[in-house]
């Protein structure tokens, strides 16, 4: 076997998600190979130890060990940015925030079943000891290769079906794409022109200077941020045999979470009005032209065929006392990005992130919605290390066989008289939202979720044509296997109708008798 061992200095890893929301742990085997080719291309890139890397990318994707870890609040750093004002810039100092985790335990072990030859070996172990961080600068680490038979039981398998998490990885051609985006040779005969134009005179530096500008009429070439696009899906270890896999809806997990930290209290009643009102931020922020995804819509202007962006609330739910008032706001995002053909990446930080960071400076900012004089909100992207159950992702994820509606779920057809139509058609509206169909479902007015309250405490959704079904109702559903969320269900799930909470099979079976 081979392995490479990893242990944070500092005792917690600093290293976002995409969203640069939540912190990134697992650390994505990905992050980890771009650290180890960074430091061979500042160090000389020697062609033994790009021998090694090409070994690594050509390999399967590693198994992992790694320990749970409790998310920290954000790092707040401040760093100097040049001032726009013009002549003599100043300096000015500009919060920034770093999302981390303080893993259980400060190592976090890649595991190849295939055994590197000796030179492989001995290079990877020279470019482990070159690796000082990974992720932010922060996030200080020792790198080293792990002697053999000392390599620890991975917990984390790669799959290739059901996956329970998905990771960013290294694969053929991934060295190549990290050194064009590195740039380091144009960036070497650019300073060498230069350096030669400026010690030049006369007739030859203007020459030189021609022949410069010529070759680089943009200036000097810059390091361009690179884009991993390999995916593996990886398992935990050790299920029992026989366990029912935990199935993916059409969303992410890691939603956006917006939290309310100033304006009136508002109700699940609300729950349109604060949708459409974000929503229409969004789209305000994505520019003149998104994709399927952020608009729900195809270029030629009919309805996306694809799930796209959807926008909910998070109620003060599910609790003795909850009432439930609106805590904040989440988004949550497609697993497959369509309309674009830029990377995942490329794609949420062009038209998601211009809404939650300055798109010049990269400082993050308030999303302000509603109307001036009639209702504002000011929310903040979550960050802290303890937030409100409401506000937590896994209150509205966490794999279950049981769900309950928190807002009423709307039908897509009108229901006949005859018995048992109404479920029939929820049993529909879950398939058609890309997940499977409930084992069973039971209908009520009243949400089995306490503090959700009654079907007619939420106003008909509105969205669509007149002669569209305004039918809405309570559900609890039952699945066959365990599904992750956000379950978002029925025809008005795109704007927080329909949203599920996971309950236990005894709260689901005591409602339904």
């Amino acid at each position: 076997m081979t392995a490479i061992g990893v242990r944070y200095l500092t005792k917690y890893a600093a290293a976002a998600n995409l969203a640069r929301q939540k912190a990134e742990w697992p650390p994505h085997f990905g992050r980890v190979f771009m650290a180890m080719a960074a430091a061979h291309f500042e160090t000389g890139a020697e062609a033994r130890l790009r021998a090694a890397l090409e070994w690594i990318e050509k390999a399967a994707p590693p198994a992992v060990y790694a320990s749970d870890a409790f998310e920290r609040s954000a790092v707040r750093t401040y760093v100097p940015v040049n001032d726009d004002t013009g002549g003599i810039a100043k300096r000015a100092r500009q919060e920034r925030s770093f999302p981390r985790v303080r893993p259980h335990e400060d190592s976090v072990y890649f595991i190849w079943e295939e055994s590197a030859p000796g030179e492989v070996r001995r290079a990877i172990e020279e470019l482990c000891a070159r690796v000082t961080r990974v992720g932010h600068s922060i996030s200080a680490v020792q790198m080293w290769l792990v002697s053999e038979g000392e390599e620890p039981t991975p917990n984390l398998i790669p799959t290739g079906g059901v996956a329970e998490m998905r990771m960013r990885v290294a694969g053929p051609g991934t060295l190549r794409m990290l050194e064009e985006s590195f740039n380091g040779a144009a960036i070497a005969r650019y300073d060498e022109m230069a350096e030669a134009t400026a010690s030049a005179k006369g007739k030859e530096k203007a020459r030189r200077k021609r022949e410069l500008q010529a070759a680089f009429p943009e200036g000097r070439p810059v390091t361009r941020r690179p884009q991993l696009v390999n995916w593996q899906g990886y398992s935990r270890a050790g299920r029992a045999e026989g366990a029912p896999d935990v199935l993916d809806g059409p969303f992410e997990e890691d939603f956006v979470v917006l939290e309310k930290v100033e304006g009136p209290a508002l109700g699940i009643g609300s729950t349109l009005q604060l949708t459409e009102a974000l929503r229409n931020a969004c789209m305000k922020a994505a520019g003149s032209a998104p994709p399927e995804w952020v608009s729900g819509h195809e270029a030629g202007g009919g309805p996306a065929r694809h799930p796209h962006l959807a926008f909910f609330p998070l109620p003060y739910v599910g609790f003795e006392h909850a009432d439930g008032h609106v805590m904040g706001l989440g988004i949550a995002i497609p697993r497959v990005l369509a309309g674009s053909s830029l990377t995942r990446d490329e794609q949420l930080r062009r038209y998601l992130g211009p809404l939650f960071f300055d798109p010049e400076s990269g400082e993050e900012r308030e999303v302000h919605l509603g109307r001036k004089g009639v209702w504002e909100w000011r929310l903040e992207i979550e960050k802290r290390e303890r937030p409100a159950q409401t506000l937590q992702r896994l209150s509205w994820t966490k794999a279950s066989r049981a769900w309950a509606s928190v807002t009423p779920v709307v039908l897509h057809h009108h229901p006949k008289k005859r018995e048992g139509d109404v479920e029939r058609i929820v049993r529909e509206a879950f398939v058609s939202a890309l997940l499977p169909a409930p084992e069973w479902v039971a209908v009520r007015p009243i949400s089995r979720v306490t503090g959700a309250g009654h079907v007619r405490e939420v106003p008909p959704f509105s969205e669509g044509g007149e002669n569209l079904c305004r039918y809405q109702t309570h559900v609890v559903a039952r699945f066959a296997s365990p599904i992750r969320g956000p379950v978002l269900v029925g025809r008005g799930r795109f704007r927080g109708y329909g949203l599920f909470k996971p309950i236990s099979d005894q709260e689901a079976e005591g409602w339904a008798s």
